[in-house]
């Protein structure tokens, strides 16, 4: 049976003492999390942040949902096209629930978005893991590239707009060419077989994981999906990228629609944009949901950009509430997997297709 506790260990076997240490850490920094937001609430003050949610309609919060469904289909669609540039038929809404399924556990558990990128590539079980694996890697890479294009866009709004010191202009452009370098490097050996340099490399300086090793053809194999996908499919390679940069501007859209219909002229949507880019790296932090972390870095840009704190701590709210639910509708699959008894293998997939790219 598929269960999530038992990525990357055998089931039944008991934690060791390093994996109860790591547990322990995760639950504090879950538990300092939560009291960050509980804080954050009491210092804006409750009543107020109230009064903003009570201005909400029910059909503005229909809008709401369905712009993060909107989200959600493009970004389905985007791994969909991947799949059938491999090869893969497979029934659109699998491949939506397991995207879905992978961001309920990246937000509801500390797993973050590695947890959540593996447990969709457990949940599209008709696929190969290895090429469904190669599907996520090739699609986080262009989603990286895409969000890095629209934070260094985000940095040189900043500059222009706002009065930084020198060295902090140049730190920001430093950090940002060095984050492109990493990516670019990461796309070139993806070329060559990552998984594989990664292991001889790793072998050159005397380490050797012998679970990996034991799996080296299997990793042969992973690279060999993801080089095909590189040597032909350039196009859609851009198509992907103009898509998740496209995404950027959804997600600006929501807040800045969130914040109108809180009924004041609080922000514009230039702000929302640098919100949504500059506040992306809260998400690489261990704490479920980024409980706290999420709203002290969005508090932080609120007053950077000069936005009202008790419409920015009701927008905050909100997108909790819509992202709880959207997290509650990821659990779906996984329960479905969970009663059908076991994980399926991959010769239940349609048959492979020939395409080399996305359907019209």
């Amino acid at each position: 049976m598929f269960r999530l506790s038992q990525i990357g260990r055998e089931g039944g076997a008991p934690p060791t003492g390093k994996a109860k240490i790591r547990t322990l850490i995760v639950r504090l920094f879950g538990y300092a999390g939560f009291a960050l937001f509980v804080y954050l609430i009491v210092k804006t003050g409750p009543k107020e942040i109230l009064k903003a949610l009570g201005r909400l309609s029910l059909l503005e919060i229909a809008v709401l949902m369905g712009l993060r469904f909107l989200y959600w289909l493009i970004r389905a669609l985007n791994w969909r096209a991947l799949l059938v540039a491999s090869g893969e038929r497979v029934p659109f809404r699998e491949i939506l629930g397991a995207r879905i399924a992978g961001y309920a556990v990246s937000y509801l558990t500390p797993a973050g978005n590695i947890g959540g990128e593996t447990v969709r590539i457990f949940v599209l079980d008709c696929v190969g893991r290895n090429k469904a694996l190669a599907t996520v890697v090739v699609d986080k890479t262009i989603e990286f590239l895409a969000g890095l294009f629209s934070i260094a866009l985000a940095v040189v709004f900043l500059i222009t707009e706002f009065a930084l010191p020198r060295r902090q202009k140049i730190g920001l452009f430093a950090a940002i060419a060095a984050l492109l370098l990493v990516l670019i490097f990461l796309v070139l050996k993806q070329k060559q077989g990552f998984f594989t340099w990664a292991l001889d490399t790793l072998r050159k300086i005397k380490i050797r994981i012998p679970f990996f090793e034991s799996r080296r053809e299997k990793i042969l194999e992973t690279d060999a999906h993801i080089a095909d996908f590189y040597s032909g499919n350039r196009r859609l390679f851009l198509l992907l990228f103009a898509s998740y940069f496209a995404q950027v501007w959804l997600w600006a859209t929501e807040i800045y629609l969130t914040f109108l219909f809180l009924g004041g002229n609080t922000t514009t949507f230039f702000k929302c944009f640098l919100i949504v880019t500059l506040g992306s790296f809260y998400t690489f932090l261990p704490v479920p949901g980024s409980m706290g972390v999420y709203e002290l870095t969005y508090v932080s840009l609120f007053a950077l950009l000069r936005i009202d704190m008790h419409a920015g701590m009701a927008v905050i709210l909100i997108r909790r509430v819509v992202g709880l639910v959207w997290a509650g509708i990821g659990l779906i699959p996984l329960v479905r997997k969970k009663a059908a008894g076991r994980v399926k293998g991959p010769e239940l997939c349609d048959s492979p297709v020939i395409d080399t790219g996305p359907e019209p």
